[in-house]
């Protein structure tokens, strides 16, 4: 699997070839109250081909209807605006599943059992409002990729990073707007993590740089000083001014050009934090 890639969507398509996905509506709308059908799941029974399919739309029954009927065929599932799903554990059933991408969910609060996944390496899960608990994810036997938290809105919290700790993991990824333990010290233990990925701005400085001198192997979109990124001009009215954000937790961004010398200042903070940790 190569970590390296830029997004989930990539690595589904790269990895396992689903370029494209057979999609299903299975409600005339996403509204509450919407009429909701399975003759739109049931075209899968003309398609015993298809391996990944988007489907938007299910209820609680429609899930049910739907992974009892078709889930041992599909390698890679994308769940987009399910909302009203509240257990989704016939997941559990699935031993052929690889991929899982799910976005939007409103009444999920716990992992399911992936303990029969076998197949399973790449989870994403984004813009569940009531789950905060990685509680049991350790049962997933091959998993590789994990993503959590915000697509759209940045509202996601987690509990704790530590239930990753003994798995197999080899990227990470948290968009969240908050840890409950702000506790990263469970990474130096797993060994086959590679990377990590999370904001610039969701723990200090201090906890960035210990993290890089334990784990030097590691990479991440923030395990570094600062993160650059084009900043919006009032003159051109274009985002064309190289820029950048220091990271750490409540540390600003500013224009390089005629800021040299400030940047200079933090990444010296940032590489002397780094060898305090390694001495």
């Amino acid at each position: 699997m190569d970590i390296h890639l830029e997004s989930f969507e990539k690595l589904v398509k790269q990895e396992y070839s689903y370029d494209t996905e057979f999609s299903i509506s299975a409600a005339d709308s996403d509204t509450a109250g919407a009429v909701r059908y399975t003759h739109e799941i049931d075209k899968l029974a003309d398609h015993p081909e298809v391996r990944a399919v988007r489907i938007f739309g299910l209820d609680q029954d429609t899930f049910e209807y739907f992974i009892s009927r078709y889930g041992k065929q599909l390698h890679y599932i994308h769940f987009f605006r399910n909302k009203s799903v509240e257990d989704w554990s016939l997941l559990g059933t699935l031993p052929d599943l690889k991929c899982v991408n799910w976005y939007h969910n409103q009444k999920i609060s716990k992992l399911w059992d992936m303990s029969g996944n076998y197949s399973l390496k790449a989870l994403n899960i984004s813009d569940f409002s009531k789950l905060h608990s990685i509680e049991g994810i350790g049962k997933a036997p091959a998993l590789e990729w994990f993503e959590f938290g915000d697509t759209i809105w940045s509202t996601s919290e987690i509990d704790s990073l530590k239930p990753l700790e003994n798995t197999g993991i080899r990227r990470i990824n948290v968009s969240v707007k908050k840890i409950g333990d702000m506790d990263i010290s469970c990474l130096k233990n797993m060994k086959r993590l590679e990377v990590f990925d999370c904001p610039a701005n969701l723990f200090t400085t201090e906890e960035i740089a210990r993290l890089v001198a334990e784990c030097p192997h590691l990479e991440g979109y923030a395990l570094k000083p600062y993160i650059t990124f084009m900043g919006y001009s009032e003159e051109s009215r274009k985002s064309d001014v190289p820029s950048v954000i220091i990271t750490g937790k409540r540390k600003p961004a500013f224009p390089i050009e005629g800021n040299e010398k400030r940047l200079e200042k933090y990444v010296s903070q940032f590489n002397s934090l780094v060898e305090k940790y390694r001495s």
